[in-house]
């Protein structure tokens, strides 16, 4: 098992010794909904069938409670798969209703814990891009690491984990932090047609997101109004200027009823010669419905370094 140099251990009985064995690919983040210590989290899995690897308090204090190669129960699905792989999580403080930001510690402290886990585990500097992809993540992500679905850990540290934590986590891990980053930032309400089962390109003031980037994170965000449990799946790719591409891995949301708000993510670099682009393809719920969808808008966000 691994225990983190600049947490204070605290380890939990008999989950320590008795949960099996995992291989770290994924580090989720939580809100525990309450303002507490390290050491009164401790206490409280102690009486809870539930646990995380880590705890963070408002002040920056760290506690680990299990090591990284030794299952813990926090993510549902992600904590042990049947390839023994599995997810490090983290429980942070938060007011009751887990709405309130991280703080400035707690920001620091999620940043230096991601790049010990990439050095010492290798987790890759992605964001997951499924609930199984090896990567960084926040708990509400992805549906199969909640039981029975979760908001964790509230809208405010979902923007933090896009615009703050995981951009910092990459550029200190690669040594970047002390380049300035570019921003992404576009938007685009034409109103488009989505034709059923054909994947189309994403243009967001133009088809081309970025270029020539050293590494990037990139969002794009996709307006759609479609039939209730709809599916849309979307994906993130380099075009190169032979023709060829490399392309990530497919994302898939669900449309609800009214209008669907869908977000995809992605990291990584690009070559000189590649260009970022991002398409999307509609299923209705209904193999026999040819009705297209509708895209009523679209943004994208982001930081890269050239």
């Amino acid at each position: 098992m691994a225990w983190c140099p600049f947490a204070q251990k605290l380890e939990l009985q008999p989950e320590s010794n008795q949960q099996p064995a995992i291989r770290p690919t994924q580090f989720i983040m939580h809100s525990i909904a309450a303002p507490w210590s390290v050491q009164r989290l401790f206490e409280y899995w102690k009486s809870s069938s539930l646990e995380s690897h880590f705890g963070l308090a408002y002040d920056g204090s760290l506690g680990q409670y299990i090591g990284t190669e030794t299952r813990a129960d926090a993510n549902a699905s992600a904590n042990r798969r049947p390839d023994g792989t599995g997810a490090v999580s983290i429980e942070t403080a938060s007011n009751l209703q887990s709405s309130d930001p991280w703080t400035a510690a707690q920001v620091e402290k999620l940043i230096e814990l991601g790049v010990w886990l990439h050095r010492a585990h290798g987790i890759p500097l992605r964001v997951c891009r499924s609930a199984s992809d090896p990567g960084f993540g926040y708990h509400r992500l992805h549906p199969a690491w909640a039981v029975a679905g979760t908001a964790c850990p509230g809208n405010a540290r979902v923007k933090q984990f896009k615009e703050k934590v995981f951009p910092a986590i990459v550029a200190r891990a690669t040594n970047q932090e002390d380049d300035m980053p570019e921003t992404l930032g576009r938007y685009d309400d034409t109103e488009r047609a989505l034709v059923p089962r054909q994947w189309k390109n994403v243009t967001i003031s133009g088809v081309d997101l970025l270029t020539g980037a050293k590494s990037y994170t990139a969002s794009v965000w996709v307006n759609l109004t479609a039939p209730t449990g709809a599916t849309v799946q979307g994906r993130f790719y380099h075009y190169r200027t032979d023709g060829s591409r490399w392309t990530a891995g497919i994302t898939e949301r669900l449309a609800s009823d009214g209008g669907s708000f869908l977000d995809f993510h992605n990291s990584g670099s690009i070559a000189s010669n590649e260009k970022l682009r991002f398409e999307v393809v509609y299923y209705p719920l209904h193999g026999s419905d040819d009705q297209p969808a509708t895209i009523s808008s679209t943004r994208a966000r982001g930081l890269y370094w050239k």
